[in-house]
């Protein structure tokens, strides 16, 4: 696999691995609510953004499109925990579409992390 793929792949991986810490907990819908949490969501945009910056730094192609993949692997678990959570009870996640707006909102500081890298590989390519 190319360098690209290896990014993509990665990418997707950390998207499941937030849903699977954040968002599943490895717990029904019912704990899940009232449980405990294992990590704060404050340290989401933290992770996305470290994420972001990584997968992307010295990487010369469309470095926007890899925090897409991440996100969208974080969006397509979600859905799979929809789904499965409904099937149980069709009562839980009545309100779904906020769950992907606060995914969305908390794993932008990712695209933060890719634009900090292609300014980083613009300051290493600068004459001098």
């Amino acid at each position: 696999m190319s360098s690209r793929d290896w990014r993509y792949a990665g990418a997707v991986f950390i998207g499941v691995i937030f849903e699977v810490v954040f968002v599943w907990k490895f717990q029904p819908y019912n704990a899940r609510e009232r449980g405990h949490d294992p990590l704060p969501w404050y340290l989401l945009p933290i992770l996305a953004f470290l994420a972001g910056l990584a997968l992307t730094l010295a990487y010369d192609g469309k470095k926007r499109w890899i925090p897409v993949a991440m996100l969208s692997a974080f969006f397509a678990a979600n859905a799979c925990l929809i789904v499965a959570d409904c099937a149980s009870d069709p009562t839980n996640h009545n309100l779904w579409p906020f769950e992907f707006i606060l995914i969305a909102v908390a794993t932008t500081p990712a695209l933060l992390g890719a634009g900090i890298s292609h300014l980083i590989g613009r300051a290493r390519k600068l004459p001098g």
